[in-house]
């Protein structure tokens, strides 16, 4: 029952799918470190879960740490522990998640982002599965199964010294690739219309999609991957006031596209398609209203400078959190920024992180 549970939450039968579905179920029942690589949005850390549920240590914690929203001290506090006293704000002593994750499966999310130097002190648990809490002499010895994730290229991060080799080769174990969205277009009609059932459902609606919406939809690239599919539809839903979601709401059909704010080339890109006749619930129906792109500013903020360089408007920005799972470094760089000035905009525009 709960290999089917967990298989039921990776939605789609395409081939690319199931290829992953089989590999899963092979790494799940060893105890090898696993390294799950793939693009912002695919859905790594689902895979991760679906390892642990497969395995053996399935009724143990599976416990999750996002490496990239955690600072090196505080990240080796999360992840060993510390005792009362150990800093400032050690009120008292605290069990860090690999004691948590004891017997159980920790996974390790944007391993890529970690310093160089808590490299080396992760590296010697993973080897001797053996740490001290900060502020403490006694070593703790656990029994714990590690699976990282990342949408780095951690061979170029060897080979410019950003990641240690030994490190690499201890997590790179057994690598397990999700494919991109743009990889199984054929799973995007089963997706969109879950996300769709499950909005309905939380919103008291029963909108559906017509079909040429869902040709629309498999014939865009989605560089955010599943999880731009779910903003889109979630988004269109929103904003939609007929009983169906035709193809001129979806906002890659009107130069909407959050993406083409984050992507030079406009990769977000979609065939052109002949308009549907309209009938007459398309007559009724209001099409999504631009948002997003950057014709418009935002205000005076939107003229706003940051060391000669142009502050992206709230909408770029918005785009480029959700794109990098609220990762302000993650956002930072893709937007060209720093993370305090990524911080400073944040701010400005008011807008509240989300802790996925």
């Amino acid at each position: 029952m709960e290999r089917k549970k967990v298989i039921k939450e990776m939605i789609g039968d395409s081939p690319a799918l199931r290829k992953l579905r089989e590999e899963i179920g092979k790494v799940a029942k060893a105890k090898t470190t696993v390294l799950v690589r793939g693009e912002s949005g695919t859905g790594k850390e689902l895979v991760a879960k679906a390892i642990h549920e497969l395995s053996p240590r399935a009724k143990q914690p599976f416990i999750k740490v996002n490496c990239a929203a955690l600072t090196e001290t505080l990240l080796e506090s999360e992840l060993f522990g510390h005792e009362k006293g150990a800093f400032t704000s050690a009120f008292n002593s605290r069990k860090g998640r690999f004691e948590a994750a004891d017997k159980g499966t920790l996974f390790l999310d944007e391993i890529g982002e970690i310093s160089a130097s808590f490299q080396a002190k992760l590296l010697r648990v993973l080897q001797e599965q053996e740490f001290e809490r900060l502020g403490s002499n006694h070593t703790i010895k656990v029994d714990v199964r590690v699976i990282t994730a990342t949408n780095r290229d951690l061979e170029k991060a060897v080979r410019s010294n950003e990641f240690r080799e030994d490190l690499y080769y201890r997590i790179n174990v057994v690598p397990l690739r999700v494919p991109a969205l743009r990889e199984r277009r054929g799973d995007i009609p089963l997706l969109a219309a879950e996300f769709l059932k499950n909005f309905n459902a939380e919103n008291d609606r029963t909108l559906t999609f017509t079909p040429e919406a869902i040709e629309a939809l498999m014939n865009c690239d989605f560089p955010g991957n599943i999880r731009e599919l779910e903003n889109c539809v979630h988004r269109t839903a929103v904003l939609a006031t007929g009983p169906s979601i035709l193809r001129t709401h979806l906002a890659c059909c009107v130069g909407q596209c959050f993406a083409k704010a984050l992507w030079k080339d406009g990769p977000c890109k979609i065939a052109q398609q002949p308009e549907p006749t309209p009938s007459t619930e398309a007559s009724a129906a209001v099409a999504v209203p631009p948002v997003g792109s950057g014709q418009a500013p935002v205000g005076p903020a939107a003229a706003a400078h940051l060391n000669g360089r142009r502050v992206p408007d709230a909408d770029t920005v918005i785009a480029a959190m959700e794109k990098c799972g609220w990762v302000q470094a993650k956002a930072a760089r893709l937007l060209g920024l720093t993370p305090r000035q990524i911080g400073y905009v944040l701010r400005k525009y008011g807008v509240k992180i989300k802790r996925l």
